[in-house]
């Protein structure tokens, strides 16, 4: 009685294995995506999209403000899209 089950649970293994190296070598991005979305953060953005990046100004301890970026997706002259910066605002704190 041990001896199928031994058997079915090894069998389980290799399959589920065999699953999981084919999961890693497939890209979650598909062909042809840089040329039609922003990335960023792992999430994709459409063309004309806007996002603001917040930062610390870390050049002196004197300084204490807050930099806010903000960017624009765009296509480049090859025809891929990238982030173009906008306008950037200092922040006080």
């Amino acid at each position: 009685m041990k001896t199928p089950t031994y058997g079915l649970a090894f069998a389980l293994l290799a399959t589920q294995a065999v699953a999981q190296q084919t999961l890693s070598l497939a890209s979650p991005i598909p062909d042809g995506a840089e040329t039609r979305f922003c990335y960023y953060k792992g999430l994709a953005y459409s063309p004309d999209s806007f996002i603001v990046i917040f930062g610390d100004n870390t050049v002196t301890d004197t300084i204490n403000t807050r930099e806010e970026r903000l960017l624009r997706c765009v296509a480049s002259d090859k025809g891929t899209m990238h982030w173009k910066p906008q306008s950037t605002f200092q922040v006080g704190r």
